[in-house]
């Protein structure tokens, strides 16, 4: 079987520890907390589309507008940090890791995309963009969630064989 490329093993406890925080920050961000409120990155970027809203300042397309990148920075390092403690090496690496690992990113997969489909049909307007913005941030969660489930369950089972 040809082997996918992974990140080192090292990378994954850096990578938790990012994970969780940007997972904290997006919770305090998404329930607007006061918390967050003082945190800002404010620099000026190259927009492709800006179109915020009540502020015509920053309106239009292709041109520099100011913007606060701290939600930016926090979602990037989310996503990235939840990419590569998926798809970290594990420190014995065998086929049946492998199996779990697609199994997870299949199920999961799957999981959003039935969601998305429901969704379809049950949410209507501007909501329905937030949805498709939670869907983004699910997806890594639920990869995460059925990987490392399964690879519980399995070293549990390989544990109690090694035992005999």
């Amino acid at each position: 079987m040809k082997s996918i490329y992974l990140f080192p093993n090292k990378l994954k406890i850096p990578a938790l520890v990012v994970f969780i925080i940007s997972c904290i920050l997006i919770s305090l961000q998404f329930f607007e907390s006061s918390l967050t409120d003082n945190l800002e990155l404010n620099m000026k970027v190259f927009a492709i589309i800006s179109n915020p809203f009540l502020d015509s300042e920053n309106t239009g397309n292709f041109r520099w507008i100011e913007n606060n990148m701290f939600e930016e920075l926090i979602e990037t390092l989310f996503f990235i940090s939840g990419i590569i403690l998926v798809f970290s090496k594990q420190k014995i690496e065998d086929e049946m890791i492998g199996l779990i690992r697609s199994k997870a990113l299949t199920y999961t997969t799957y999981l959003i995309f039935t969601l998305l489909i429901i969704s379809e049909f049950l949410i209507y307007g501007m909501a329905f963009g937030y949805v498709i913005m939670f869907f983004y941030y699910a997806f890594i969660l639920f990869l995460n969630l059925f990987y490392y489930t399964k690879l519980y369950m399995y070293n549990k089972q390989f544990s109690y064989e090694n035992e005999d």
